[in-house]
């Protein structure tokens, strides 16, 4: 039967019964008799029944033997002897009846075992029916369960018969009652093993006769067993395997290899078993209850397939055992994903263990649960031989790929998801990300006129650039497409194993993932072997790096599994009772040491070598203890299973050593051309029923586990595993067409590249070199970059000195590429190292370009700024721009002149129209001009505006290429900056920069152009609000193209100004600023961490919060102490602009006067780029200090320094409220106001302050509405008006509450304490 019924109740149970023709009332008619009624007799006894309603035993023969008497005298001492819980004939004692021995006892009501089969056998034919099965194992339980307390109490019964046996039923199903006792051997105690050989082998006796009633009871006819059988197997030195079929034991059709095995056990029964039969009726009952109990259903096969029926064990796919712990934590964990709290926060599971111990096997258990919980489930894993930087890629690709097959997402939930990825991803065209996702993409592509109206092509901006996808930029489009599809309504589950093997980028992706505060529902499960992983493996380094930011990564360890573990495993394997496997199990357990793998691969090799065979006579495998325990085994899996391949046929010891240097996974195509049929077609198959080989996809197959791959790549010599991978790729090589090889590139070079030491032969070197070129190519086409870098200096290991001058397009290819790959993933010593060669060989300067552009990058990352600036210098030279290194007066006008004298006389549609630049030599000066403005900006920053000079001018002259809407955003924003200071033609000129942009279609330079038109230019004539959404617009496209400079600079300039300029609430900014702190610490962009942490620091210092922003790195202090040794100037100034902006704000006024003198160090200079929005309000918060402590210092030279300070910021301020009247008219008026102050002119001061408060209240500056309040309040008490002095406090109080600054707020509320007092009831405006 495949399945069972459910158990039957009492009542079902009792239905099967026949009428209960045993019971004497029933017998007799009913009533009570007067003389004794005979009931029944046998040939020894008979049995009467008596007036009192009970019964009496006597001997049949008046002259009884003492045989005779000894046994009704022995029912009456098993009866006493026995307690009462246990199921026997209740024995009231012995009597004397005419003379003879009598036994008097009660009748046991129900049926026997024997009026029972003759019923259920009548409603049944030769196939256990469903119906009455469950029944039948019921009965057959409760005559276990008797016998089996017997035993425990003590007795061996010594007489099962159909006849002795009462059942009656129960709420559980029957109960059975042995009623003759006669025959039962009382023994001392629990323990068997001190009694008398006799005393033993009738216990023996018991299990093999109740394996003949279990027989029975299943339908089964005792004509129809072999004798010889039950003996067969063993001798009189104990147990001797057989392999022969011998008869079969005709048990009925329909009854379960489990319970047949269970039958043949005792059936088999012998004195000195060697635990293939039962020794104890309890571990019989207690096997019965784990068939009756298993509710999967696994132990209720049937039918004998052909594995069986040649005595070949075949292994089940996944087996999951002992994980149950494990796999509730995991649940666990994806409930907490998408319920905790009102924003779910993304959750991480690490799973470690040895390998083989069963991580794999428990995600795949919890796959379906997953998904049946609503998730969406993603896998990938890596493997040691192939490429780490695709794996994630080609899961999410399998993914979609899967959705484009089922249809996963339909209606509503589709075209959500749809419109999530699009504005992420954009366009379908040109886009060089979806490339790595086809699948992906050909979703998108359904209907995709949809999406004809966005605008996130423009953003994307690859339109024209084609070029490969920046590292980074594939990082943050992975971690956004997660953060897209990931949602209430389908929450993502993302499984990474082998994460030992992981590359820095995906590892980097994972730790982005975790720390990004846009993604939620979320669930990230790892695997990885503990094994391989120490302190300083990179994938603990960076787990210890997220736990830092925050992350919670659960430790899920997989151990061995317990020996009781392995016996369930074994017993389900082989469907067998667990009491029979358990000596097996034990043995096997010990062996492995719990390995799950390891133990199913022993399991095969000892049915292979005949120690473990199905018996077709007992219908149950049996297995060779003695030999088994002396068998030999290796240490570890792989080493065993090699040994075992070893033994296999020469073809499939062939077949497994090339498919093992095919990697993970090959079509059979591949397995083809490079056997070239050296092995026979059946290989494939027979290696899947090995448990060798799994189908992944049509025609496409993938190792088992990698160990087995493993396993199999040993079987070739160490000597010799480079010349078969040399051969591989040959064949490879040689059997496809040109145009098929970029499908097979990678396994043909894999291959070949192992074989480098053997191929001596230039040309054959050279044709490596090429292949390995094309292989490096089609890896950065998909953003693989370590693959890139791994192929293309695997190509460059092939050259020799010869190559220069025999092939030098490829030697500079590989070149060039290689720089360009070792760039992106950062190994920056090997990149210094190989330009130097190609330095050298290049035939021209042109073609060494590349080469610079790659070291000067590599110097600005690796801080060799100087270096950086030196080679830009000299490229710009030679490319025929002949750049001062020393800036004079002199030079810095004659510059600033000659843009002016080309720009004269030219429109917006003049400078629109300009022709593209074609001129080699100029575009590659444009873009090292580009650099050495980046380069030179902190550290040289005379070479800057001469650099934004030369970058206009050369359009100017050659045309526009894709850095002239750059410079030309540089030179509007050096227009405003002092000493020229001129906004209108600064703003002019950010406008064209903007459109230029647009027009090229170069939109990937949007976040450095709005960096310095929002950021620098626009704040000049524009109200703040208005660019702050176009700093987080250039936040997500900087982002997108892997700017991540600029796309936090932009962070910085929204939140600078929303803080600063703007005066938003400052709990909504202080949150902000934490989740992009994280990010922009991820992407290592520490100076702006640092930017960005001075801001919280300052919302926190105003809010009252005492955590420390800058931790776990850094304290304010710290942090200042190390911009000022690395000359992070621009760190340094905001510093110090934040603190004297609270000290102004708090009236701490010495330390303001103190920190307006530090300053003065960091300023611009006369030639610096620009001011930002904290330093235009840092002016405003100079001049209040200066009238301040002129008021303070009154009658003082002091009091006429500070004045004539506040007297200059004024001037400063009113200047910048000509072009922006907007955003400093208030700061203006209470500039003003003070100055009256000052000079004691009522009149103007009252009329200033009223100015400077209305103002800011309709420009929704809160903040400064609050100051303006403040100071007029304080004006007003200088003046005794306390009551007028009151109000407006009040008013401070209100605006500072609205900013969040507790800390103003609670300042204002001691002031107003203390002027309470001096007021009327009521306080009025003034």
């Amino acid at each position: 039967m495949s399945s069972r019924q459910p158990e039957t109740s009492a009542s079902a149970a009792s239905a099967m019964l026949p009428p209960a023709a045993g019971d004497y009332e029933e017998t007799v008619g009913g009533g009570v008799i007067d003389a004794p009624v005979l009931v029944h007799q046998s040939d020894s006894t008979i049995i009467y029944g008596l007036h009192t309603g009970t019964f009496i035993k006597v001997a049949r023969d008046p002259q009884p033997s003492q045989e005779q008497i000894t046994r009704l005298l022995q029912e009456q001492n098993v009866a006493a002897f026995l307690p009462e819980s246990v199921r026997k004939r209740e024995v009231l004692g012995i009597s004397d009846y005419n003379g003879r021995t009598a036994v008097e006892f009660k009748w046991a009501n129900g049926i026997t075992i024997e009026e029972w089969l003759q019923k259920v056998d009548r409603r049944s034919d030769s196939t256990l029916q469903e119906e009455d099965f469950t029944v039948r194992v019921r009965a057959a339980m409760a005559i276990v369960k008797t016998l089996a307390d017997f035993h425990d109490n003590g007795v061996v019964y010594n007489s099962l018969n159909t006849r002795d046996i009462v059942l009656s039923p129960t709420e559980e199903g029957y109960s059975a009652t042995f009623i003759d006792l006669s025959r039962s051997v009382i023994v001392s105690g629990d323990d068997f093993s001190g009694e008398s050989i006799d005393k033993v082998r009738a216990k023996e006796n018991d299990l093999r006769t109740l394996g003949k009633l279990l027989y029975q009871v299943f339908g089964g006819s005792l004509e129809d067993l072999d004798p010889a059988r039950i003996h067969s197997d063993y001798g009189d030195d104990g147990f001797v395997p057989t392999r022969k079929r011998g008869k079969h034991q005709l048990l009925r059709e329909g009854l379960p290899i489990y319970l047949g095995s269970l039958i043949s056990a005792l059936l088999d029964h012998a004195l000195l078993s060697t635990g293939v039969c039962y020794s104890d009726a309890r571990d019989v009952y207690h096997d019965m209850k784990v068939y009756v109990d298993d509710a999967s259903g696994q132990l209720g096969r049937i039918d004998l397939d052909d594995d069986m029926m040649t005595s070949r064990l075949r292994l089940p796919q996944n087996m999951f055992y002992g994980r149950q712990a494990q796999m509730s934590l995991i649940l666990h964990l994806f409930q907490t994903s998408i319920e905790f709290g009102n924003v779910p926060v993304p959750q991480m599971a690490m799973i470690s263990g040895c390998p083989g111990s069963g991580k794999s096997t428990l995600v795949d258990q919890l796959k379906q649960p997953l998904i049946d919980l609503g998730g969406c489930f993603i896998e990938g894993k890596f493997d040691k031989a192939m490429r780490p930087d695709t794996v994630l890629a080609t899961a999410l690709d399998r993914f979609f790929g899967g959705i484009l097959e089922t249809s996963k997402f339909v209606g509503n939930a589709q075209v959500s998801l749809k419109w999530r990825i699009h504005d992420i991803l954009g366009s379908t065209e040109n886009n060089p990300f979806l490339e790595m996702l086809p699948n992906l993409k050909a979703w998108l592509s359904e209907d995709s006129s949809q999406f004809s109206a966005t605008q996130s092509n423009d953003i994307i901006g690859m339109g024209s650039s084609g070029l490969a996808v920046s590292s980074q930029r594939v990082k943050y489009l992975f971690c956004k497409l997660i953060g897209a599809m990931a949602s209430r309504s389908s929450p993502l589950i993302l499984f990474l194993d082998d994460l030992q093997w992981a590359d820095e980028t995906t590892l980097d992706i994972a730790r982005m993932i975790m720390t990004d505060p846009d993604i939620t529902h979320f669930l990230f499960l790892g695997s990885y072997r503990d094994t391989e992983v120490n302190r300083s493996h990179p994938l603990l380094s960076k787990l210890n790096t997220m736990e830092e930011q925050g992350v919670t990564v659960v430790d899920v360890k997989v151990g061995p599994i317990q020996k009781e573990v392995v016996n369930t495993m074994i017993s389900e394997i082989l469907y067998t009772p667990p009491s029979l496997c358990r000596p097996l199990s034990s043995i096997i357990h010990s062996k492995t040491g719990g390995v799950i793998m390891f133990i199913l691969r022993f399991l095969q090799s000892l049915n292979a070598d005949d120690k473990l065979w199905f018996n077709m006579g007992g219908k149950r495998w049996m297995y060779d203890l003695d030999k088994i325990r002396h068998t030999e085994i290796q240490d570890d899996v792989v080493s065993h299973m090699t040994h075992q391949m070893a033994r296999l046929s020469k073809d499939m010891r062939m077949g497994l050593m090339f498919a093992a240097c095919l990697g993970r996974k090959f079509p059979s195509s591949v397995l083809a051309k490079a056997t070239k049929h050296e092995v026979t077609d059946a290989f494939t198959q027979t290696c899947i029923d090995y448990g060798f080989f799994q189908l992944d996809d049509v025609n496409v197959y993938m190792w088992q586990h990698d160990q087995v791959q493993q396993a199999a790549y040993e079987l070739i010599p160490k000597n010799k595993q480079d010349s078969y991978h040399l051969l591989i790729g040959t064949r490879l090589y040689m059997d496809t067409p040109d145009e098929e090889m970029k499908d097979l590139i990678f396994f043909v070079v894999d291959n070949m590249n192992h074989g480098v030491a053997l191929i001596n032969d230039h040309d054959k070197r050279t044709e490596v070199a090429q292949l390995n070129l094309q292989a490096g190519e089609k890896a950065l086409s998909s953003s693989a970059f370590q693959s890139a870098s791994e192929y293309l200096l695997a190509g460059i290991s092939f050259l020799d000195t010869e190559s220069w001058s025999t092939d030098y397009d490829l030697a500079l290819r590989l070149y060039d590429a290689a720089s360009e790959a070792l760039f992106v993933v950062g190994e920056f010593d090997t990149l210094m190292t190989i330009v130097e060669e190609p330095l050298r060989m290049a035939k021209c300067f042109e073609d060494k370009l590349n080469l610079y552009n790659n070291m000067i990058r590599t110097h600005s990352c690796t801080s060799m700024v100087e270096n950086g600036i030196s080679t830009c210098l000299s490229i710009i030279s030679q490319l025929g721009e002949d750049f001062p290194t020393e800036i004079t007066a002199e030079i810095y006008h004659r510059e600033a002149q000659e843009v002016k004298r080309l720009l004269h006389g030219k429109t917006k549609n003049d400078l629109l129209s300009l022709p593209t630049m074609t001129d080699s030599n100029s575009l590659g000066a444009m873009h090292f001009l580009s650099h050495l403005l980046s380069l030179a900006f902190n550290t040289r920053p005379a070479l800057s505006p001469i650099a934004v000079f030369r970058l206009v001018r050369m359009t100017l002259r050659k045309g526009m290429c894709n850095n002239s809407a750059f410079a030309f955003a540089c030179y509007a924003g050096w227009l405003v900056s002092d000493p020229v200071n001129d906004v209108e033609a600064g703003y002019y000129m950010g406008k064209i920069s903007v459109e230029m942009m647009q027009r090229q279609g170069c939109t990937e330079a949007t976040a450095q152009i709005y960096a310095l038109v929002y950021g620098f230019v626009n704040i000049q004539k524009e109200p703040w609000q208005a660019g702050l959404q176009k700093h987080l617009t250039a936040f997500e496209v900087g982002s997108q193209v892997g700017d991540m400079e600029y796309a936090f600079t932009n962070i910085f300039q929204h939140y600078n100004a929303s803080l600063f300029g703007c005066g938003h609430d400052l709990s909504v900014i202080a949150e902000a600023l934490r989740n992009y702190m994280q990010r922009a610490y991820q992407c290592k962009q520490i100076n702006l961490w640092k930017c960005l942490a001075t801001l919280l620091q300052l919302s926190h210092d105003l809010m009252g919060i005492k955590d420390n922003a800058f931790t776990p790195h850094f304290t304010e202090e710290t942090c200042y102490q190390d911009a000022k040794l690395k000359k992070s100037f621009a760190v340094c100034r905001g510093l110090v602009h934040k603190r004297k902006y609270i000290a102004i704000l708090t009236g701490d006024v010495i330390s303001a006067a103190t920190l307006y003198n530090v300053a003065n160090e960091y300023t611009l200079g006369s030639i610096g780029l620009g001011r930002q929005i904290h330093m235009m309000v840092g002016e405003f918060v100079d001049g209040l200090l200066g009238f301040l402590l002129g008021r303070k210092y009154k009658g003082t030279e002091e009091s006429t320094k500070w004045m004539a300070i506040g007297c200059k910021c004024l001037d400063v301020i009113k200047g910048h409220e000509r072009n922006s009247d907007w955003n400093f008219a208030n700061k203006m008026h209470l500039l003003e106001a003070e100055y009256y102050f000052c000079i004691d002119d009522h009149e103007n001061a009252v009329a200033s302050y009223r100015l400077a408060i209305t103002l800011a209240r309709e420009h929704r500056f809160c903040h400064e509405e609050g100051l303006a309040e403040e100071k007029f309040a304080t004006y007003l008490m200088y003046c005794n008006q306390s009551d007028a002095a009151l109000y407006h406090f009040t008013n401070a109080k209100i605006a500072y509450t609205k900013w969040g600054a507790k800390v103003l707020a609670d300042r204002i509320s001691k002031a107003m304490a203390i002027l309470a007092p001096l007021c009327s009831r009521g306080s009025t405006a003034f």
